[in-house]
């Protein structure tokens, strides 16, 4: 569901406030004011869609990075992403595949970079869903995202039965579908 983008209040006719100029002035700002207000209530319920085709001047391209060498750039075949964002509430749709690096070196581990800054939390409560492709696991039977405290990271881990939680190594060439929804940073 999602509430009307607008709502105008009502304004009594000016000429039922006797030509008092003070108090017209003060209808029409506490008028637009309660309005303003509205309109942020209404964005922050609805929410933004940030994507990669919808809108050039308000998208998300996902970029997989590493934690050695923030430098390190890859050559991709796709990267489709998309962010809804309600309030502090983010959840991130991405299909990201890349083929080989371009520049730089993959020493460290690897990660999604998220579209919004991650609130501070302690440990990492918020883990995604990642259907992973063309790559070997650095241990484990499976992957999942994690959204870590006050970053921008979504890094990639691997688990299974009877082994330990453990990062994803870089690796040059993959794929990533997945979804993640975590709580942002409220000044972006």
């Amino acid at each position: 569901m999602t509430l009307p983008q607008n709502i105008i209040f009502p304004m009594p006719p000016l000429s039922s406030l006797n030509g008092n100029e003070s108090l017209n002035r003060y209808f029409r700002e506490f008028i637009f004011t309660l309005q303003r207000m509205y309109e942020d209530i209404v964005q922050n319920v609805n929410g933004d869609i940030r994507s990669d085709t919808l809108d050039p001047t308000n998208r998300w391209i996902p970029l997989i990075k590493d934690t050695t060498d923030n430098t390190t750039t890859f050559n991709y075949d796709h990267q489709t992403g998309f962010v809804l964002r309600q309030g502090l509430i983010t959840d991130v749709w991405f299909d990201v595949q890349w083929i080989s690096v371009k520049n730089g070196t993959i020493l460290g581990n690897m990660y999604l970079e998220l579209p919004y800054k991650v609130i501070v939390t302690n440990d990492m409560p918020f883990v995604g869903v990642l259907q992973p492709s063309i790559f070997a696991y650095t241990g484990g039977t499976e992957s999942v995202i994690n959204a870590i405290s006050n970053t921008y990271r979504g890094e990639i881990w691997n688990s299974g039965s009877g082994f330990t939680t453990a990062n994803q190594i870089s690796v040059g060439a993959g794929q990533l579908i997945g979804h993640i929804r975590y709580i942002g940073v409220s000044d972006e």
